[in-house]
Order: C-alpha cells, then sequence, then structure tokens
C-alpha cells in the first residue's frame, strides 16, 4: 500500500528493560523475548501492507535493529510526545504523506485494523486505535499536527481521553477505530494467542 508511511516504536529487547510488567511470570530475560517476538510481527505485518515502513528505535545501534532489514531512525529524548512530534514533523518535512505510528505491544493486530487505518486517515486529520486499557494501539495522521500530542498524560488510562480532547479543541476530524487491547501482563499473551498471534522465539 503506497501514500502512507509506517513509523514503529520500539525499544532495543534488552532484559529487565523492557515488558517488566510482565514480570514475575516471565523472567526478565523471556520478557525480553516476548518484546522482541512482538516487535518482530508487528513489523513483519507492516512490511507486507505498506511500502515505506521504517523504525523509530530508542537505541540504534543495538543489534535487533541491524536485523530487522528497515531503515532505522533514532527516537530521540523527552516524553513520549515529545518523540511524536518530533518524529512527525521530520516524517512531513520529507514527503506529504500520511503517517501511521504504531507501537510493538499489539502483535495480534490484524491487517484489516492496518487498512482501514491507513484509508480513514485519508478523510481525517486524525485516526486513533483505541485499547482497553485507556490508550491507543496506533495514531495516524494527516499532516504536522504537533498539537495532538500536546497535555496528554501518557503512560495513563487518560490518554485517549487526552487526544480525543485536544483533537476536538484544535477543531480537527478524528477517527475512531474498534476498541482492542495492548499485551501488559501475562494473561494479554495468552490472549493475544487466542486472537491468532503465534509466538516465534526471536
Amino acid at each position: 500500500m503506497n501514500g502512507v508511511r509506517v513509523i514503529i516504536l520500539c525499544k532495543a529487547p534488552v532484559p529487565g528493560r523492557v515488558k517488566t510488567r510482565l514480570m514475575p511470570a516471565y523472567s526478565a530475560a523471556e520478557a525480553a523475548g516476548l518484546h522482541a517476538a512482538m516487535a518482530c510481527t508487528v513489523m513483519a505485518r507492516a512490511r507486507s501492507l505498506f511500502a515505506e515502513v521504517c523504525i523509530a528505535a530508542d537505541e540504534c545501534w543495538h543489534p535487533f535493529f541491524a536485523a530487522c532489514a528497515l531503515p532505522v531512525v533514532a527516537q530521540g529524548t523527552g516524553t513520549l510526545g515529545e518523540r511524536l512530534i518530533r518524529l512527525c514533523h521530520d516524517a512531513f518535512a520529507e514527503r506529504v504523506e500520511p503517517v501511521l505510528f504504531l507501537g510493538t505491544d499489539s502483535p495480534h493486530m490484524g491487517p484489516q485494523r492496518l487498512i482501514r487505518a491507513a484509508g480513514l486517515v485519508q478523510t481525517h486529520d486524525v485516526v486513533l486505535g483505541p485499547v482497553e486499557d485507556g490508550g491507543y494501539d496506533l495514531i495516524a495522521c494527516r499532516s504536522d499536527l504537533p498539537g495532538v500530542f500536546e497535555r496528554i498524560r501518557w503512560s495513563t488510562s487518560h490518554v485517549l481521553d487526552d487526544t480525543l480532547g485536544r483533537i476536538d479543541a484544535l477543531g480537527l476530524s478524528g477517527a475512531l477505530l474498534d476498541t482492542s487491547f495492548d499485551i501488559d501482563r501475562a494473561e494479554d499473551v495468552v490472549r493475544a494467542r487466542s486472537c491468532g498471534w503465534v509466538y516465534d522465539p526471536v
């Protein structure tokens, strides 16, 4: 699919620094392995659907990213909002196509969710994929809209509501996908597998 640039925000799979909420059901090494497998699934699905996909990494030099066969850019420092603002601005400075941001916590996400988001962002300023914990598993923007990422209480159950409030306050058009879920807890791994995700250790 052309006309949308996909940017996958991804942390390096360092034990003890990723998916810590999966512990103690999983060891630090096992949680890092799950994170790597989740990221690989998300990357492979995006590559199968979109012509332009890149990784926004926290540690670009980590060997994991060298094996992903995708362009890698630095997330940089700051809050998630500050990083998204910067990544969005840089993307639109190069091209005018919409940008679709993905995390790596929803490897069970079906292709139709991505395709629908890519379609809706052609006619809406912002598209959000809500998840049950009050956040979202994707956000797509039709243009450079830094205000959308400001005044958000990141890493809380208010992320979605705050973002919708910003969209409304800025007079933008927004679209919501159906509510899904992220993998945050051990039971979510089982749930993701029941939705069709095949865990392939990396």
